[in-house]
């Protein structure tokens, strides 16, 4: 008897510390574009409008988010792929957090290095891409390369239109295999929600009931 009452208290034990660590988890809500993250202490998320985010670690930043959604200027100067015109747009895109120029010189990304695909635990297709980072010198004339990433395009793509969050660790800076692991395991909690303009629309009276 006093064997089973000890086992009682021990399973009750693990059930109340998995209720508190599950307690401290917190949701990210972005309304323009309709999805959710969640996270738990000691990260947060540190919000520049609906289209940029931080997010930190003891106060610090950790990754970096951006929603993408501009394939126009994308396909500008190349011509509009027919099939698959997220990964075009994505690796093009992808790019653009390299880009700075100066009077003493630039830094770019034109080379992809590596890239991966999956999908995250709620079916959205990643694309995980490790660029090679090029800072030029105008006066050296010298050029210095280094691997940054990796960058993750987050296929939230609405009604055909190419749509991509992009988290990355920053400029010139490539994620330890830990951080890799935090980011796979945020990004496996992002959801999709269903958005305003895909509801059934509100009813309105005019001479007889029609759709506004």
């Amino acid at each position: 008897m006093g064997l089973c009452i000890q086992i009682l208290f021990l399973l009750i034990s693990v059930f109340l510390s998995l209720s508190a660590f599950g307690s401290e988890e917190i949701s990210y809500r972005n309304e323009e574009y309709n999805f959710t993250l969640h996270y738990t202490p000691p990260f947060q998320v540190r919000s520049f409008g609906e289209g940029y985010f931080d997010i930190l670690k003891d106060g610090k930043i950790f990754a970096q988010a951006s929603v993408e959604d501009d394939p126009f200027q994308i396909f500008i100067q190349e011509a509009k792929p027919k099939t698959d015109v997220f990964q075009g747009f994505a690796r093009e895109r992808c790019k653009i957090i390299c880009d700075a120029d100066g009077p003493d010189g630039s830094t770019y990304c034109k080379e992809i290095a590596s890239k991966k695909e999956w999908t995250s635990a709620n079916g959205l297709r990643v694309l995980e891409f490790t660029l090679i980072f090029t800072r030029e010198n105008y006066q050296d004339k010298t050029k210095e390369e280094s691997r940054m990433g990796p960058v993750y395009m987050v296929d939230i793509s609405r009604a055909g239109h190419p749509l991509a969050l992009m988290i990355h660790p920053g400029q010139e800076t490539l994620m330890s295999r830990d951080c890799e692991q935090f980011v796979h395991g945020l990004i496996d909690t992002i959801e999709l929600r269903q958005r305003n303009s895909d509801r059934q629309k509100e009813t309105r009276v005019c001479g007889t009931t029609c759709k506004k």
